[in-house]
């Protein structure tokens, strides 16, 4: 009877050790799966001047009171993320696409797109085209080269774009053009950023509702902090290189969000 209860335990102690860990590795890999991104959230971007609406073909002043008007204003982001920094969690938001925030057309300055629910105390983005998009062949979508936001396929894509006019400026018609790139070496311009929400606060996205985050885009921050840019010494960056990576460091500070509205 001893031999036989002794070899039943035997037999039985390995069962119930693999039916435990059965149930724990399933546990394990249903919470380590991510929840459905079924929250729909507007990112809208908005074009302003220090505290003023920025319009098209109307004049500004930049920190070295240089007179302007803008004509295109645009740049790419990608990978967004929204993070919670109590708990270190971070979700992707519509992974791997890309998007052009184009401010002569308003439909695009606002960018739809699928979050997952939590809660959430601050949004993140690359401002770019990150290495390999700018060197993958033909695009399509937002990354055509038909956007006219494209160099060669040595040069790669053109990150952020200002155009405008200005008295300062030693060109023809006053012109001053800021095409910003270059996405390896010393100068890579593309960088990831991240912003609060206002007042430290927390929003909670809800499954099946959403919300609208505004935030603007200072046009005045190209020309100041970290970097001294004045219209009058360079009215024109069109390549990659140490003054396109100085004009990144500084647009790079232009966004702020000014409002979040959850349902």
């Amino acid at each position: 009877m001893k031999t036989a209860q002794h070899s039943f335990r035997l037999i039985l102690l390995p069962a119930l050790f693999a039916a435990v860990m059965g149930a724990s590795c399933q546990k394990e890999l249903r919470s380590a799966a991510d929840p459905p991104a079924s929250h729909s959230l507007t990112l809208r971007f908005k074009p302003v001047a220090d505290t003023a609406s920025l319009v098209f073909g109307n004049t500004y002043v930049n920190t070295w009171g240089e007179r302007y008007a803008v004509s295109a204003f645009k740049f790419y982001i990608c990978q967004v993320k929204l993070y919670n920094t109590d708990s270190g969690v971070s979700y992707d938001v519509n992974k791997d696409e890309y998007f052009l925030v184009d401010f002569s057309n308003p439909d695009a300055a606002v960018l739809q797109l699928k979050a997952v629910p939590f809660t959430y105390d601050r949004i993140g983005f690359v401002v770019g085209v990150d290495s390999i998009r700018n060197v993958s062949g033909a695009q399509t979508g937002a990354l055509d080269p038909a956007k006219g936001m494209f160099w060669t396929w040595n040069t790669g894509y053109i990150m952020a774009k200002l155009e405008g006019n200005s008295p300062a400026s030693n060109q023809v018609n006053g012109k001053f053009e800021y095409h910003i790139g270059g996405f390896s070496g010393p100068d890579n311009v593309v960088k990831p950023l991240t912003l609060s929400f206002p007042l430290g606060q927390e929003i909670t996205l809800q499954a099946d509702k959403s919300s609208q985050i505004t935030i603007t885009a200072n046009v005045n921050a190209w020309f100041f902090n970290p970097n001294d840019i004045e219209l009058s010494v360079n009215p024109v960056c069109m390549t990659p290189g140490p003054l396109s990576r100085q004009i990144a460091e500084n647009y790079l500070k232009m966004f702020t969000i000014t409002n979040v509205v959850t349902q």
